[in-house]
């Protein structure tokens, strides 16, 4: 999930209407200078995607406050799936014998189930 909050902040710092190389747009906004790229990077582009991450984190943590506050189980781990995609995870180590060879592929493959699951 951070993967695809970095990207969209790459992608909300380079896509606009103004048509400015990637490279170059880098480039001004660590060099400075008072052209039009460099204040376009610093001044628009820069503000714009950081604000954009900082207000999305704050409504999503918002939102899991207000979950909690309100004892909301919409997100509980046995409703979204996590649960069983953990044990699915477990029993496929337990089956192939991977737990008794590498004691940490039942944690492992338990978290990559939920992870599967959930993504």
């Amino acid at each position: 999930m951070s993967v695809s909050v970095i990207g969209a902040l790459f992608a909300s710092f380079v896509i606009g209407p103004a048509d400015i190389p990637v490279a170059d747009l880098f480039a001004q906004l660590l060099e400075g200078g008072d052209t039009p790229e460099a204040l376009i990077a610093r001044e628009i582009r820069l503000p714009r995607a950081l604000l954009g991450a900082l207000v999305g984190g704050v409504l999503g943590l918002a939102g899991a406050a207000l979950q909690g506050f309100l004892r909301n189980p919409l997100a509980e781990p046995g409703i979204v799936g996590a649960s069983a995609g953990a044990a699915f995870g477990a029993v496929v180590a337990i089956y192939f014998g991977l737990a008794a060879v590498f004691p940490l592929a039942l944690p492992l493959l338990g978290m990559a189930g939920a992870l599967m699951v959930v993504a």
